[in-house]
């Protein structure tokens, strides 16, 4: 569930991205699939990773 101060600041921006105001279930529809898709496709970077991206780039460079 979104709270309503989410719900609110998700409708002003709404409103500042596409110049038209939604109703609150409308939001509510939008800002819970916004979620879920960044559910699915958000993955946390390992230290790993960033250590291995950082070698490569310093070996770039030389």
């Amino acid at each position: 569930m979104i709270s309503e101060t989410a719900l609110q600041d998700f409708k002003k921006m709404y409103l500042e991205e596409f110049g038209n105001e939604i109703s609150d279930e409308k939001a509510m529809e939008l800002g819970t699939n916004l979620l879920t898709l960044f559910h699915h496709i958000y993955r946390p970077v390992k230290k790993d990773w960033v250590r291995e991206v950082s070698d490569e780039e310093k070996l770039n460079k030389i």
